[in-house]
């Protein structure tokens, strides 16, 4: 799946090359509808995986897209946001590449 799955990870969106948070999770949202429960997935980042995996990464793209949207209704700004940092349920998805105040940020500027 290249870059279009990172395993247990916040993924990259490329928004200024056009990319959207919600572009990205309904691509992956086609991907899950197309696939059977046994298919075996190459992400782009992580270990192989299963459409479980995948499943699980969509569920993170929904929360994320859930979170960021009601915090910047309760108007809080950006450095409120990462001072508080993602939830508690995915701190371990930071990684070297995206961090969770990258994830963070490209939530923020997108939506």
């Amino acid at each position: 799946m290249g870059d279009l799955f990172f395993k247990d990870r916040f993924p990259y969106i490329d928004l200024d090359g056009g990319g959207s948070v919600v572009g990205y999770r309904d691509n992956v949202a086609a991907v899950i509808a197309k696939i059977d429960d046994n298919a075996q997935i190459i992400p782009g980042h992580g270990d192989l995986a299963s459409k479980s995996d995948l499943l699980k990464f969509k569920h993170m793209l929904d929360d994320s897209i859930n979170w960021m949207r009601s915090n910047k209704v309760n108007g809080l700004s950006l450095d409120e946001i990462k001072r508080m940092g993602v939830p508690e349920q995915y701190k371990t998805w930071s990684w070297a590449f995206i961090n969770q105040d990258k994830w963070i940020e490209t939530l923020y500027k997108d939506l």
